[in-house]
């Protein structure tokens, strides 16, 4: 349908107008543009918060592995809806963000922009879809032999190099996963941009729905959303391609 011309008179046809209409627009590149931010910062914040959570649930958490790792997969299990209006309450100008925050003494008076903005377009994707990152991660991570990283620590390598050396090389294939599983659907989020998001932090997502279920122009919302599918594609095979790199990388070493 992106690619036909829409007439009520019913001289339709093959046309790239409706991409034309899209790599014209300033405003859709500026909403594209905002989409790649958001999602490119959501993923980073999530990977920060999952790598160590994923080391600490292989290696550190002895009997309680099982019990974490079970909270942690139901936690996604609350309605998405539920969990956004929550942080909406969290967020809010009198929400416990902002009231811990001037109880402490950090701030003077309420940060307005952790509601209806890109920030909390952000920090509500990042925490939503972390067990998504964290298992494959963790699984990855479980992988490894516990052998190897002792015996990096007899020879004297520090958590970093550990880190950089052992652990993110042999856990690659799960972060590439995680790029796969959360990074390319968050191109596609409508639900979080519309309810925290306000004009701020408006998202492709929002504009497909927009021109599809509100204006009726499915010509356009039908070629973004072929963009997102040609994205997704190249983001897909741009993982598996790195993860095989990784694998072989991890082998030779």
């Amino acid at each position: 349908m992106s690619f036909l011309r829409m007439s009520i008179a019913g001289s339709g046809g093959f046309t790239l107008d409706n991409y034309g209409a899209i790599l014209r627009d300033p405003l859709y590149l500026r909403i594209l543009a905002r989409t790649g931010a958001i999602a490119t910062v959501a993923m980073l914040a999530m990977l920060a918060l999952s790598i160590p959570l994923g080391y600490v649930l292989a290696f550190r958490v002895g009997r309680l592995e099982l019990p974490l790792l079970l909270a942690l997969v139901l936690s996604d299990e609350l309605n998405p809806l539920i969990r956004i209006y929550s942080w909406r309450m969290l967020l809010g100008r009198n929400g416990l963000v902002n009231s811990a925050l001037l109880a402490l003494g950090v701030i003077d008076r309420p940060i307005d922009a952790l509601l209806f903005s890109s920030v909390a377009v952000v920090i509500v994707l990042s925490v939503s879809w972390v067990p998504y990152v964290a298992i494959p991660i963790y699984a990855s991570m479980k992988a490894i032999d516990p052998n190897v990283l002792e015996a990096a620590r007899d020879l004297g390598a520090g958590f970093g190099t550990v880190l950089r050396r052992i652990l993110l090389p042999l856990a690659a294939p799960g972060i590439f996963v995680s790029l796969i599983l959360v990074y390319i659907p968050l191109f596609a989020e409508f639900a979080t941009p519309a309810l925290v998001g306000g004009t701020s932090g408006y998202m492709i997502g929002n504009v497909i729905q927009e021109q599809i279920l509100e204006v009726g122009n499915w010509g356009v919302g039908s070629a973004m959303s072929f963009l997102l599918l040609l994205l997704s594609g190249v983001l897909a095979a741009v993982s598996y391609r790195l993860s095989r790199l990784s694998r072989i990388e991890a082998v030779r070493a």
